[in-house]
Parts: structure tokens; sequence; C-alpha cells
């Protein structure tokens, strides 16, 4: 009788009537965001975590993602619009990477186009943060070489290619908010490509690529790109650069350029403060893997062409993004944060003006190098 006494109050307890079951959700692992003709135009990869979970390689009969495409005159209506779309909910918490395309920075809404996000809660600040100006469609259907992971692609997880090539740094969606929330701050953002340089018994199979970086300021936004030979000077005053890469040319090998590895990367910066003037000095010290040779002279010559060569880099660098109005190297904001009183004295809408001759020297020391021995490469 008193088993029966409790059951309605059992009818009362609160139960799990709100959870969202795993399996009727859709998970959104990667954004696209245009904007063209005052609509933004978002690209929304979806991927099937059954397919993936279980192995490297995924059914190769299987399509690893889809691709939806909604238009919106904001970003809650661009939202609204996709889910009409879509049979179960979506799940925002597991987007690992957003592409901005060109056009969507260069509008007069590009930083509250990166701002916007800030909104939704259910996105992470870890989400890494790319450019492009390829189709936003083909970006969010390429898959990695020989059937990987989505989530492994070189998009989706960028700091596991980093151990053997720091050459362009990922930036995530947290130091992107950072990098331009003050007036003497910038953003260096990858610049994704698509390249068709690997092939498949099937055809060319296009795959990521990032060999220059977007930026954009604090006041002007969206600044253009920065690519070639002109982006190599970023590693080298990148604190952050583990493993890089200089070929030089020697006399005396049969070989006449060797690439040597840059292991390790140590920049500073020292603004130079004068009563009328401010000039910077720039100081970078790095360990090298370079070929060993029994002949020191060699050696010598070897260590000058590294210093000489990433000094060339750095000012080309600087001169290519001056051009652009950027200040590339922040040297704004180290007068900003150790002279304060000499930023509000010199500081123009918040950054300190600067010229070809801003920078008053580039010292770069080879401290030490890790010898790999090719003796037999000389003449």
């Amino acid at each position: 009788m008193k088993k029966l006494l409790f059951l309605p109050l059992l009818l009362l307890l609160a139960g799990c009537w709100d959870t969202n079951q795993p399996e009727r959700m859709y998970y959104l692992f990667g954004l696209g965001i245009d904007f063209k003709d005052d609509e933004y135009i978002m690209y929304a990869q979806i991927i099937d975590f059954t397919n993936i979970a279980k192995s490297d390689q995924p059914n190769p009969d299987a399509s690893q993602a889809e691709v939806g495409v909604a238009r919106g005159r904001n970003f809650n209506e661009v939202f609204f619009n996709l889910y009409k779309t879509m049979d179960e909910r979506l799940f925002l918490g597991q987007l690992e990477y957003i592409v901005f395309s060109e056009e969507a920075l260069k509008q007069e809404k590009g930083k509250a186009t990166v701002n916007a996000f800030v909104r939704y809660r259910e996105l992470r600040y870890t989400t890494w943060t790319y450019v492009t100006d390829a189709p936003l469609e083909e970006i969010m259907l390429t898959t990695p070489i020989i059937n990987k992971a989505i989530t492994l692609s070189k998009v989706g997880d960028p700091t596991n290619s980093l151990s053997q090539s720091s050459f362009i740094q990922p930036i995530n969606f947290r130091e992107l908010l950072i990098n331009t929330d003050e007036p003497s701050h910038s953003a260096i953002i990858p610049f994704i490509e698509l390249s068709d340089s690997w092939s498949t018994d099937k055809g060319q199979d296009s795959v990521y690529s990032i060999k220059s970086v977007a930026l954009i300021t604090y006041k002007d936004g969206y600044m253009g790109q920065l690519k070639g030979d002109d982006v190599k000077g970023l590693q080298w005053m990148n604190e952050k650069t583990t493993r890089g890469q200089v070929t030089i040319k020697i006399d005396g090998f049969s070989e006449p350029y060797i690439t040597n590895v840059i292991e390790s990367v140590k920049p500073t910066i020292r603004p130079i403060i004068n009563e009328d003037s401010i000039h910077f000095e720039l100081e970078v010290k790095c360990v090298v893997k370079a070929i060993e040779s029994e002949n020191q002279e060699i050696m010598d010559q070897v260590k000058d062409k590294i210093e000489e060569t990433i000094k060339k880099e750095i000012e080309a660098t600087y001169k290519a993004a001056l051009e652009m109005g950027v200040d590339v190297f922040r040297l704004s904001e180290v007068v900003y944060r150790k002279h304060n009183k000499s930023w509000k004295k010199f500081h123009v809408d918040g950054t300190v003006p600067l010229n070809e001759n801003s920078i008053r020297s580039i010292d770069v020391e080879v401290v030490k190098m890790n010898g790999e021995r090719i003796i037999s490469n000389e003449k």
C-alpha cells in the first residue's frame, strides 16, 4: 500500500526532458563567410562523426562532409534560414574553423563581421580563423590527402604540421579579437589557397595550401594580402617559430644551393626614443641546423650567409607591409606598452608614424649551429 502512495510522487520528479540526443543532432565543423549584394552568405560544413571516429581513413564510399548555403541580412537571419533546411538540431560547439572571404572583410562591416560571432555563446574562442579568395564551397568540400579524416585537415588541425614547418602561424578567434582590439594592433591571418600539386589514379587531388597572409588593422580593417617572398620575414620576428628554413648559395660545394633548418628564433624589438623621433633596433637570435664541414672558412661563410639572408627577408617584409599601411611587426605596440608617455606624444590615431628608415638596425646572430656532416659535397 505504501508503495502505491509513492508512485504518484515519482511522476513529479524531474527528468532529462530537455536533453538532446547526440545522434539526433548535426555537428557544425567549419564555416565560410562571404558578403555580396548587401547579404551575408554562409557556407556551413556538417561532418558525420560516425564515419570518421573509428579510423584515420574513413569509408571512401561515404561523404565525410556536406555543405549547406544560407543567405541573410545579418547573422541571426542567416542561421535561421539555414535551420529551415535542416532535419535535426544544429550544434555549434564543435566548430573548429572559420574562413572569411576577402569580400566579407573588405566591407565597412568587416570588423563587425568578426565581432558578430562573439554573440553566439556556443561558439568557442579556440576556433581557427582564415581568409581566402577561392570559392568557399570548394574550400569547405576539400578533404586531406589519401582520404584522411577531415577533422585532421590543415585547417581543422593546423598545429600538427607546425613541428615540420612553422612558416605561417595559425591564429584562433581569441587571438584575432585581441589583435584587433587596440589602435596599435594588427592581425596576421593565414590565407588559404587551393593547390593541385597532388594527384591520384583518378586525377588531380585538390588540397589546402597556406603560403601567404591577410593583414587586418584596428583602424582600417582589411588591408590586403602579403605573399611571395614578402611574407618570409614574418617567421623571424615571431617567437613561436620553432622550425623554418633558409636557402643560401655557397661557393665550394658541388650543390650551389644549401637549405638550412632554423630550429628556434628569439626576436627582440628595442625602441630608441629621441626628442623628436622614434627609431627601432631589431635583434634576432637563432639556432641553425646546418651542414658541417671540416673547413672552418666554409662554416663561417654559411653562418654569415644565413644571417645576411634572414636580415634581408625581415627588411623586405617590413617594407612590403609598410606600403600597405601596416605595422606588421607591431612596433607601435612595443612603444605603447614599454614607453607609454612617448607613445602618447608621437602617436597618430593610435600608431607611431613609420617610414623606411624607422628601423635603424637589424642584428641577426646565429648563436649555435647544430651540424649535419656533408663533407663529401666539398670540392
